[in-house]
């Protein structure tokens, strides 16, 4: 499901495998219940031919939380967010010692790169350095030694090239200064945390952007799940389960999990409302089964959006799907797209008027900013 056209293409290929009679085990930690049919769409495979063993995703050891900065101007977003970062990672530094480790998430290269020289330690994305070069980052961050950079060099700026296949146990912070589109590539970035399981942490700076005609642009992604996630209506964990393992029971941190910062404010409000009901009489028993139920409520809202939204998705995926189909039928996806007139009865990789065509025409299609439809009223 990761992989792409520019990023590990061979992982769409494995379903190949299966028609030619292989039995095949695949094993992943974050294939949430809606992408299922989409996975078995992928791999050649059908529902009721697979034996699924699914376990639960929480992490119990890992604390919850987002802290907000606002801004008014671009400018202002960028020096709040920086600034945030900063002293969020400087807080977990001095929390956990050497050689404890720091992940902070970017979702786009330049991010990475910006975020990277303004702390003063190591970027890591696809297209820096060689591959032995990518090695030697990830050694010397793995490994502390250089001492010299920021945090003793236990820290580093990636974008999502550094959640897979990656296995540190002793990341006790991973932040993300920029939310992930999708719940389940913040379930897998997030989950580098506390692989040994000791108590860690997953924040997320979420920007406030304030003012109307000249908002900066959003690091959080326009997302049913994500801004539910984001705006803490709920305990973080409903979210995540909701999505990740399709559990609709969940109402908040349970024992032996680390507290989220939503359960921690509600039950510091909680506290400070049995205190004044020791002093207000009799009235006490009555709001607290008015909070209880509007929490309920809260809960039941946020589980109804990550399920519409996730159905949403699943259905996206399906008409993309076969409207690339159609496009296929119809001859060359260049010719198509650039209203070429002649014979379109050869593949994208055959055209002779792709090296004509410019280079944003191209990207806009595999970026899917062109509806590869090209009739839009067609269903």
């Amino acid at each position: 499901m990761e992989g792409s056209l520019t990023f590990r293409p061979k992982l769409r290929e494995l379903g190949t495998l299966a028609l030619v009679g292989l039995q095949m085990v695949y094993l992943t930690a974050t294939l949430p219940p809606a992408d299922e049919a989409s996975f078995f769409s992928l791999v050649n495979a059908r529902r009721e031919d697979v034996v699924m063993i699914r376990d639960k995703t929480t992490r119990r050891n890992v604390a919850y939380s987002v802290r907000s900065v606002t801004a008014t101007t671009a400018e202002e977003a960028i020096a709040a967010v920086v600034e945030q970062a900063r002293v969020t990672i400087d807080q977990k530094l001095d929390e956990h010692p050497w050689p404890a480790k720091i992940i902070v998430y970017c979702q786009r290269v330049e991010a990475t790169e910006d975020l990277a020289g303004k702390l003063g330690c190591d970027a890591y994305h696809r297209e820096i350095d060689t591959r032995d070069g990518k090695a030697e980052r990830l050694k010397f961050w793995m490994s502390g030694t250089k001492r010299e950079q920021y945090g003793d060099g236990r820290v580093i700026v990636a974008t999502n090239a550094l959640g897979l296949g990656i296995d540190v146990p002793d990341i006790r912070a991973v932040v993300h200064v920029e939310m992930p589109y999708r719940m389940a590539d913040y379930a897998q970035q997030s989950g580098r945390a506390g692989r040994d399981g000791q108590r860690s942490e997953a924040i997320v700076i979420r920007l406030d952007a304030q003012g109307s005609s000249k908002r900066p642009r959003p690091l959080v992604a326009e997302h049913a799940a994500t801004d539910s996630y984001i705006r803490g209506d709920v305990c973080r964990r409903v979210i995540l389960d909701s999505v990740m393992d399709g559990r609709n029971d969940r109402e908040g941190c349970e024992d032996g999990e680390e507290v989220c910062d939503v359960c921690q404010q509600q039950a510091g409000e909680e506290s400070r409302e049995d205190d004044d009901d020791d002093d207000g009489g009799g009235l006490g028993e009555d709001r607290e089964e008015y909070d209880m139920r509007q929490r309920e409520l809260q809960v039941e809202d946020a589980r109804y959006q990550a399920t519409t939204l996730a159905a949403e998705e699943h259905q996206q995926f399906q008409d993309y799907r076969r409207k690339l189909v159609q496009q296929a039928l119809q001859g060359c996806v260049f010719c198509s797209t650039a209203n070429k007139d002649g014979d379109r009865a050869h593949s994208g990789l055959r055209c002779q008027e792709a090296s004509a065509i410019g280079g944003l025409v191209a990207e806009a299609h595999q970026l899917a900013v062109i509806n590869p439809d090209p009739d839009p009223k067609a269903k």
